[in-house]
Formats: structure tokens, C-alpha cells, sequence
């Protein structure tokens, strides 16, 4: 997306959603009280109406109207957004003494903190620093440009060792820094703050994220000495090789040694098993401390595991004691794509026991103990099963297939009563945030919610999640539970969001298509994106079903879903019959095997094909699952396959977690 087309999407996107969204705007709620509690509804209607006008006469500068309409506004949530937009348009001004009243009015809240912020940039732009020392909160703005203008405040008005100790934190990182910071290194260059040392360690940090235009910049600054180091380290950053020749390195080595351990570092990554023997080499020379020990061998180890080298990573754990879970956990994957049930055993018993005691390595350890024994272990593996099952997950219901037992739902609604949740419903900052998601204001809406729920305790946050639930803000819903750390309360966790449009959506494309379950609809936008229909990732995937832009228009031209630009993903209904249609193409592609389905759907189909062919037909079901190479793609696929039980039992439905077809055919 270029940089113009990211800017309008920002500008149309939240108008977008409103539109999108307006049949939702107005409350939704789960419960008669709360349902009620903002009658009439055309109250609020007129209120948002407004609430536009106003802004309307604030953008005109015409202040009669915006005091008549604040008037009328006097019990609305987002009467204080006006002072802060009015406040807003005049910002370059300073206008210190509206801005400290609404500063007190609006203490302790998300508002008046983002006003505090726009002020100190302004300050900081203009160069206000004595201001600026008055309105600055140093345990709360953590932001560069702001702890820049900061440094340069203390140094023109403030404590100088205070200055000097901000601007090495904020020199002292392996990126570039934000340009308001050019100043006030310069003036800290000047009163001999920066010194070799502290260049020498900002040019380390700069390699060790790979930035390498950013260590050339800062070697710049260096002394001869340093430089031709410096040179030195980075020529072994782009070829770490260059370790190999050891008598240049080891003539003094201590000398060498972050060169070294950097090179060791970045060699590893090209070759385990080259970097394994110059580690041999230097450590007998060098007296590494037990933290670099320590570190280089887990790094070595996770190294081998990536490139597939078994018996690298082997020889290694021979030769010192690992406790690195990740490591092991990928040996025993590699026995489990051997079926090699001796050493699937024999590394799950290596592994740290709090890892041992997880669903997933109670259940591999009772299927190596059949496979090993047979009848024999029976009663052995039975017991590992029957402490899988009280699991609700993935390995949980497999384990309860086995056994041929029920599975463990764990359904306890949050112990919150009505009265707790309507007094959360009244709080101001979940209100204010309710109607910035009303009016399509998506930025605003989270952060005050975030704001508002930061320090809530374990009740709190359980009487917000009701709160959005009933609002119909679900993901909010799901990250509060979260958050208080309260996992068995269903209905919040896996609400059944956008019922009415998943099961008409599910029954088109059982017309048209693939024969797709509602409960699958339901599990992938639960793992995409928590039912956000407003999510953006990286890739540029939008959405509850988190669909690229490119992948949407092919999948709408052969499902004649009407798509015309990327932001009408954002709409709910858009999404998910785009995302529907896509799922049940990848169900037909790989035989209406959903799992196979669900790894296309994160990792694409093309490798999954690829994975299918290397396996060979070879594989039990649950096997192939748990060696997927990506780990993102097979913790996406359990989770999928565990929820869309889930979302069955929420149903009212009975739905084993793997049909015939899936666990009878290996892949």
C-alpha cells in the first residue's frame, strides 16, 4: 500500500465503518436493564446529530453555536471531546490558561493525558522548555520525542545529570531515533556527554538489529582506534566466516570479544554446525561468563532446530546440559515425524516439568507408551489421557476421543451480578468509549477504553467484559476476560458474534459451494481477530477474518460477492462472506479435511501442498498436526479445530473434534 493510499484509508476508514456499522451503532445489549438504560434511543440519535453540529462550529470558529449546542449536550459523554477539539484548532496559539482548566476538569482521564501530550509537542516544537518542564510527567511519557524535548528542558533549566542520564537511555538504542532528538545530542556531544564507549555501544546495539546503514552512520563519530574496530565488526557482521581464521582473532582476544560473540552469533545463522566448532575454538581461549554461555549454547540449539540439522542438535545436548524447552520440544516433534515413539518418549521425559505436565506432552507421552507397549502401558497411558481430558483445548478433546469420554467444557459464567454490571455500564470512560465507536471515531474508542479499564481489578474488568458483550464490542469483551484472568466464562470468551450474518453466510455457501459449518465461521474469526472488524495486521490483512485485499477481490469475482475497495472489509457482512466463500474453496481443495483447510487459510495452500507431499502419505492425523514446521500454523490449526467444538457447544450442538474421513486417512 503506498503512502498516499495508507493516508486516505486512514481518513475514510473510520466514515467507512460508521456507515458500515451504523445498524450497530446504536446499543446493543444482552439484558433487558441494560437494553433500557439509554431510552429512548432517538435521544441519543439526536445527541450524536449534535455532536456534529458542534464540530461543524468549532471547525467555522463560530462560538455562539458551539456554546448553545454544548449546552443541549450538557449530560453526553463526548462533551468534553469538544473542549478538546476547540482547544485543538487554536493549539499553536498556547492558550495555557483553557488548556489548565481543561486540564483539572479532565484530570486522571484518556482526554486530558492526550491533550497533555499535543501541548508538550507544542511546546517542545516551539521550544517553550521552561513551559515545558511545568506540564512533563517523566513516569508516564515514555514516548522519544517527548523524553527529547525533555532532555533538552533539563538542560537548559533543569538538573544536568538528570539530562545526561535521559539522553544516554535514549542514545543508547540499535535504531534511529526520532529527528526531535538531533538537538539535544548535539548539545550532549558538546558538554563531552557522548563519549567512545557509549558510540561504540550504540553501533553493537545498531548490529544486533541487523541495521547496518544506522552502525556505519554512528562509527562515523568514533575515534581512529574505534573506527578501525568498528570496521572490523562490521565486516564480521556481513561475513562471519571471517571467525574462522582464528589467529587473527585470538592474538588478543579480549580485544575481540563482542566481535567475537556477535560474528558467533550471526555465523550460527547461516551454519550451526560451523558455528558449534569456532564456539569449541574461542571458548577454550576466552573465559566467557555463564550468561554467555548460556545464551550462545540456546542459540546454537534453536539454530539447529531451523535448519533441520537432528543430529547437530543432538551432539549438542550430548555434550551440555540444555534446559531449553524450545529445543527439546523440537526433537521430540522430530522423533514424532519419524515415529520414533522411543525417542518421542525419551525427550519429553528431558523436558522441564512444568512442561511435561502440559496437555500437549501428557498426551504424546500416552501415545508413545501404547505405541512402545501396547495393552501393557494401558493403564499407564489412560492415566496421562485422563489429566489431558479435564483440558478444554485441542489436546484435551483428543485426549477425551481416545478414551471415549465426554468433553470438558468448564462453562462458568463470571460470578458478577447485575447490579456490578450496571454500574459499570455507567462508568464515564467506557461511555465515552461506546460513543466514539458510535460515530466511527475507531482510535479514540480504544483508547479510552483501554484507559479506563488499565487499572481495574479481577471483578472490574469481568463486569467490562459483560459490558462489551452487551454492547456488542466483542473483542473488548474477550481481552477483558483476558485480563483478569478469568478463562472459563464461555458466553465472554467465545461470544457468538455476528450470529444472524455467520448463519446466513453459512448457508449460502453450502448453496453455492463446499458445504461450510457455522462453527468453523465462528472459530476462524475468533483466532483472527478476536471479532474486530476494524483489525489491520502487518501484512495488510483487514477484518474479522483478517482477508488480504488481493485475495478478497479474486475470492469475490467467483463468489459474486459484491467488493469494489479495500475498506469494504471492514464491513462485517462483506468480510465474512468473503472469508467464507475462501475457507470452503481451500475445504474443497484438500477434500473437505478442515484441518488441512485451516493451514491453508494461515499459511496458504501452496505450502500446505508442499508439506503434504514431503509426509508422503505416512502420517497419522495427529502427528502431521503437531509437526507442522510453522509454529504459528499449528498452534492456529488446534486452536481452530478446538474452538469450532466450542462454538458447537455454545450452539446447543454435539461436535466431535475430528470427523471420520480426518482422523482415519493419514497424510
Amino acid at each position: 500500500m503506498s503512502v498516499s493510499t495508507s493516508r486516505l484509508f486512514q481518513f475514510i476508514a473510520p466514515l467507512m465503518v460508521w456507515i458500515c456499522l451504523s445498524a450497530q451503532a446504536e446499543p446493543q445489549a444482552s439484558s433487558k436493564d441494560l437494553s433500557q438504560q439509554d431510552k429512548p434511543a432517538t435521544g441519543i440519535s439526536n445527541q450524536r446529530q449534535l455532536l456534529q453540529q458542534a464540530r461543524i462550529a468549532i471547525k467555522y470558529g463560530n462560538k455562539k453555536q458551539l456554546k448553545q449546542l454544548k449546552a443541549k449536550l450538557a449530560n453526553y459523554p463526548l462533551v468534553p471531546y469538544l473542549d478538546y477539539w476547540a482547544i485543538g484548532r487554536k493549539l499553536r496559539q498556547l492558550p495555557l490558561k483553557d488548556i489548565n482548566r481543561f486540564l483539572a476538569e479532565n484530570q486522571g482521564t484518556a482526554v486530558g493525558d492526550w491533550m497533555r501530550i499535543r501541548l508538550l509537542r507544542e511546546l517542545g516544537q516551539q521550544r517553550q522548555f521552561q513551559t515545558y518542564l511545568k506540564y512533563f510527567q517523566p513516569e508516564k511519557h515514555k514516548r522519544a520525542a517527548l523524553r527529547c524535548y525533555y532532555a533538552d528542558a533539563l538542560f537548559r533549566h533543569g538538573s544536568k545529570d538528570n539530562a545526561n542520564q535521559v539522553t544516554t537511555e535514549l542514545w543508547l538504542v540499535g535504531h534511529s531515533q526520532v529527528e526531535e532528538c538531533d538537538p539535544v545530542f548535539a548539545r550532549w556531544k558538546r558538554n563531552g556527554g557522548l563519549t567512545q564507549e557509549k558510540i561504540w555501544s550504540r553501533h553493537l546495539l545498531a548490529l544486533e538489529e541487523d541495521n547496518l546503514e544506522l552502525a556505519s552512520y554512528i562509527a562515523r563519530k568514533m575515534d581512529k582506534p574505534f573506527q578501525q574496530r568498528a570496521a572490523l565488526l562490521r565486516e564480521v557482521h556481513k561475513s562471519p566466516k571471517l571467525l574462522l581464521n582464528y589467529p587473527r582473532f585470538l592474538q588478543s582476544p579480549e580485544h575481540h570479544r563482542e566481535i567475537i560473540l556477535h560474528g558467533l552469533h550471526r555465523l550460527a545463522r547461516e551454519d550451526a554446525a560451523v558455528a558449534e566448532q569456532a564456539w569449541q575454538r574461542y571458548s577454550a581461549s576466552l573465559l566467557f561468563n555463564d550468561k554467555e554461555q548460556a545464551n550462545m549454547l540456546r542459540h546454537l540449539a534453536r539454530q539447529f532446530a531451523r535448519q533441520d540439522d537432528t543430529q547437530g542438535l543432538l551432539q549438542l545436548t550430548k555434550n551440555h546440559t540444555m534446559d531449553d524447552g524450545y529445543s527439546i520440544e523440537w526433537l521430540a516433534r522430530q522423533s514424532l515425524r519419524e515415529l520414533d515413539w522411543e525417542q518421542v518418549a525419551f525427550w519429553i521425559d528431558r523436558l522441564p516439568l512444568e512442561r511435561q505436565q502440559r496437555d500437549r506432552w501428557l498426551y504424546w507421552k500416552a501415545r508413545s507408551l501404547e505405541e512402545l507397549y501396547g495393552k501393557a502401558q494401558s493403564g499407564a497411558a489412560s492415566l496421562l489421557y485422563r489429566k489431558a481430558a479435564r483440558e478444554r483445548s485441542y489436546y484435551g478433546f483428543l485426549a477425551a476421543d481416545t478414551l471415549g469420554q465426554n468433553y470438558s467444557f468448564v462453562d462458568r459464567p463470571a460470578p458478577i451480578t447485575p447490579i456490578q454490571v450496571q454500574q459499570m455500564a455507567q462508568h464515564t470512560g467506557l461511555q465515552r468509549a461506546r460513543e466514539l465507536q458510535a460515530i466511527g471515531e475507531l482510535f479514540h474508542a480504544r483508547r479510552e477504553w483501554s484507559y479506563a479499564t488499565r487499572e481495574m481489578d479481577h471483578e472490574e474488568l469481568l463486569a467490562a467484559g459483560k459490558v462489551a458483550s452487551a454492547w456488542g464490542w466483542y473483542h473488548k469483551s474477550i481481552q477483558s476476560v483476558l485480563a483478569a484472568d478469568y478463562l472459563d466464562d464461555l458466553e465472554l470468551r467465545f461470544p457468538l458474534a455476528f450470529a444472524d450474518i455467520v448463519e446466513s453466510v453459512s448457508e449460502q455457501v453450502g448453496r453455492q459451494s463446499t458445504p461450510l459449518e457455522p462453527y468453523m465461521i465462528y472459530a476462524v474469526a475468533r483466532q483472527e481477530s478476536h471479532f474486530s472488524h476494524d483489525a489491520k495486521s502487518r501484512s495488510g490483512a483487514l477484518g474479522l477474518m483478517q482477508l488480504l485485499p488481493s485475495t478478497a477481490r479474486a475470492t469475490a469475482k467467483r463468489a459474486g460477492v459484491r467488493y469494489r475497495r479495500s475498506w469494504d472489509l471492514l464491513s462485517p457482512q462483506t468480510n465474512i462472506a468473503l472469508g467464507s466463500f475462501y475457507l470452503s474453496t481451500l475445504l474443497n481443495r484438500f477434500d473437505n479435511n478442515r484441518f488441512l483447510a485451516a493451514a491453508a487459510y494461515n499459511a496458504g495452500p501452496t505450502r500446505v501442498a508442499k508439506w503434504l507431499k514431503e509426509t508422503r502419505q505416512r502420517l497419522p492425523h495427529d502427528v502431521w498436526i503437531e509437526t507442522i514446521p510453522y509454529s504459528e500454523t499449528r498452534n492456529y490449526v488446534q486452536n481452530v479445530l478446538a474452538y469450532t467444538v466450542i462454538y458447537a457447544y455454545r450452539s446447543g450442538t454435539k461436535l466431535q473434534l475430528l470427523k471420520a474421513h480426518e482422523a482415519g486417512n493419514k497424510l
